[in-house]
C-alpha cells in the first residue's frame, strides 16, 4: 500500500508570516523599477529552454531600466520541495495535481506582493502548466465520462490565479526536447515521448481559450530567444504609452 505524502501546512494557512522582503530562493532580482509590474509566463514542455529564457528575459528588461525577478514552479517552498520528490515517485494524480495547486496559490501572493511593489516577475511555468501535465494524466478517465479535465483544472483556479499580462508557450519537436533534458540523468516520469507529444497538445488547446498567449516555434535557441524577446519589449512599449 502507497503511503501518501505528507503535505507542509502552507504559510497561508497559519504559522508565522513571511518577511514582505524576502524571496524564494529561485528568485532574482535586478535594477530599480521604472514602471508598473507586468506578469510574464514562459509555458512548454521540459526541454524547451524555458529557464534559460527566463533568465534572458530578467537581463533583458534589467538593461531597460525594469525591476525584473525570475522565478519558477514548483518553488523552493516545502510544497514545491515534496513535489520535485514526486516526481520520480509514483503519486495519486490528484494528490499530485492538489500539491500544486497549493504550491501557486502560495506563490500567487508572493508574485502579487512583487507586482503590487512595481516590480515585472517572469515566471517558468504557472497555471497552464497542471491543466497540461496532470490534465494529460487525468484525461482518459475523464474522456471516458465525456468530461474535460485540461478545462476543469483550468477552472479550478479560476478564484485564485494571476492571468499574465503575457504568456509565452514555446513549441518544439518532442524527441529534440528529449535530447536536451537526457544530460540531465535518470528521466523524470514526466519525461516519455508519448505523454509529452500530448501535454504539447493540451497546451496549444489551452493556447487557444485564452488571451494574451504568444505561441512560439523556433528551433534555433538565440532566434527563440529574440522571438521571445520581441514579445517582451511589446508589452514593455505598451505599458510605458499606458
Amino acid at each position: 500500500m502507497r503511503s501518501p505524502l505528507r503535505v507542509p501546512k502552507p504559510s497561508w494557512m497559519g504559522g508565522p508570516p513571511r518577511d514582505e522582503d524576502e524571496a524564494p530562493p529561485t528568485a532574482r532580482e535586478d535594477a530599480p523599477s521604472v514602471l508598473q509590474g507586468r506578469f510574464v509566463v514562459l509555458e512548454g514542455i521540459d526541454g524547451t529552454g524555458k529557464s534559460h529564457i527566463a533568465a534572458r528575459i530578467a537581463t533583458h528588461l534589467a538593461t531597460r531600466g525594469v525591476t525584473a525577478i525570475s522565478t519558477s514552479e514548483p518553488t523552493e517552498g516545502p510544497t514545491g520541495r515534496l513535489l520535485r520528490h514526486s516526481a520520480s515517485a509514483k503519486v495519486d494524480p490528484y494528490e499530485e495535481l492538489f500539491l500544486f495547486l497549493t504550491d501557486r496559490t502560495e506563490h500567487t501572493q508572493w508574485i502579487r506582493e512583487r507586482l503590487a511593489g512595481g516590480s515585472w516577475v517572469v515566471c517558468d511555468r504557472y497555471a497552464m502548466s497542471s491543466a497540461a501535465y496532470q490534465g494529460t494524466s487525468l484525461e482518459e478517465e475523464w474522456e471516458a465520462k465525456g468530461q474535460d479535465a485540461v478545462k476543469w483544472i483550468m477552472d479550478l483556479q479560476r478564484p485564485w490565479w494571476l492571468e499574465p499580462d503575457l504568456t509565452v508557450l514555446i513549441v518544439d519537436d518532442v524527441d529534440r526536447c528529449l535530447a536536451r533534458v537526457s544530460d540531465r540523468g535518470r528521466p523524470s516520469k514526466f519525461e516519455r515521448k508519448s505523454y509529452l507529444e500530448r501535454v504539447q497538445r493540451n497546451y496549444l488547446r489551452l493556447a487557444e481559450m485564452y488571451e494574451r498567449v504568444a505561441v512560439v516555434d523556433e528551433p534555433d535557441l538565440e532566434r527563440l530567444v529574440e522571438a521571445v524577446l520581441g514579445r517582451v519589449e511589446a508589452l514593455l512599449g505598451a505599458s510605458r504609452r499606458g
